[in-house]
């Protein structure tokens, strides 16, 4: 192997692949990236045998070969060198790393032992802006349950229906939900894919512009974007009829400045760290009271003046549910939507188009 990169081309695709390699594994090889040199393409590679990311580098591929090297001392190196270009030659199992001033020798493991990459095939199933899956996605991926207990709660649901994409995600506790319409009219279809590889998606999508290629197969899906491609396995299971629990309508409907809902409850959250942070929301005819209440820390009470004329409630929800929702959210204006203290709340917003918020209740201590 034989290739020149630009430092910030290095860099780029490191940082693109990196994120995904392994730091606990009883397999060395997955804690590499696999460089591989051939018919004049250079290609970075990393997976956790969940998601595989590749990237195709601009550079001078001058012969072919292949091997993988440890992910962290590769990142730092480069990221530390602020050289122009960096010239790569590969003999047996070392991989040397020439710059104008900088020169390093970094022992490898051989590419036959990485597991594959699988490649495309077939033609897309959509295609999707960047910037819509980008936004639907960060408004999501907030619900996903963090632990495996549950596989299907543990991912995000895509449900590809003619011309609209539908992306829901829960933990049992809150759902969230967010709709795309499509340019093209496609097949319906659903598919569950993991939390992991979604937040590798929806950072990588931050500083991508343009379509986004959507393929799928038996039990795996493809993200083109670009030079960079993404495959991840498929969970197997049903999602949860999560439409049953959306109120077909609420007794109580207020809308208050985004700005002062997140102020509010930010301050509640201080005093609710060690109460599971319970808080209670209360409406009257004053306005919005946000209140939270700790046996050693102490207590807090926040007002917000709004028109509450849909009724009376006082209400407990987790602060962090909230909080996580009220920070993707756009426009001015936030609107919490009611029926009693044991049924479910629903948060939108006045910019938010096409997405819904819903929020379970905690047990109201009276």
């Amino acid at each position: 192997m034989k290739a020149t990169i630009l430092q910030k081309n290095f860099a780029k695709s490191l940082n693109a692949v990196s994120r995904i390699v392994a730091t606990r594994t009883t397999l060395p090889v997955l804690g590499n990236i696999l460089i591989s040199v051939e018919k004049g393409k250079i290609t970075f590679g990393a997976t956790d045998l969940e998601v595989g990311i590749s990237v195709e580098v601009s550079g001078k591929a001058e012969s072919d070969g292949k091997i993988t090297i440890p992910a962290r001392l590769l990142s730092d190196y480069v990221l530390n060198n602020n050289d122009e270009s960096i010239a790569l030659n590969l003999d047996a199992l070392s991989l040397n790393l020439k710059s104008d001033r900088f020169e390093a020798n970094i022992k490898g493991i051989d590419a036959d032992e990485f597991p594959t990459i699988p490649e495309v095939s077939g033609k897309a199933f959509c295609n999707i802006k960047a910037s819509d899956l980008s936004g639907a996605l960060k408004k999501v991926i907030i619900a996903a349950a963090n632990d495996d207990t549950r596989p299907v709660l543990a991912g995000i649901l895509l449900k590809f229906d003619k011309k609209t994409l539908v992306l829901a995600a829960t933990d049992s506790y809150r759902l969230a939900e967010a709709k795309i319409d499509l340019a093209e009219e496609i097949e319906t279809k659903d598919v569950i894919i993991p939390l992991r590889t979604m937040n590798e998606l929806n950072r990588l999508l931050g500083s991508y512009v343009g379509e986004v290629n959507i393929t799928l197969d038996e039990n795996q899906v493809f993200f083109l974007l670009g030079d960079i491609k993404i495959v991840s396995r498929l969970i197997e299971g049903n999602f949860p009829p999560y439409s049953q629990i959306i109120p077909a309508s609420s007794k109580i409907s207020v809308k208050v400045p985004l700005a002062d809902a997140v102020q509010a409850i930010k301050m509640s959250a201080l005093f609710s760290k060690d109460i599971a942070n319970n808080i209670k929301v209360i409406l009257a005819k004053e306005g919005m009271t946000i209140k939270s209440a700790d046996s050693e820390a102490g207590n807090t009470t926040s007002q917000i003046k709004c028109d509450t004329g849909g009724g009376v409630i006082e209400i407990a929800f987790n602060a962090r549910y909230l909080l996580d929702v009220l920070g993707v959210l756009e426009g001015e204006e936030v609107t919490f939507n009611f029926n009693d203290e044991v049924s479910p709340g629903v948060i939108t917003s006045d910019k938010t188009k096409d997405y819904l918020y819903l929020a379970m209740p905690l047990k109201l201590d009276k």
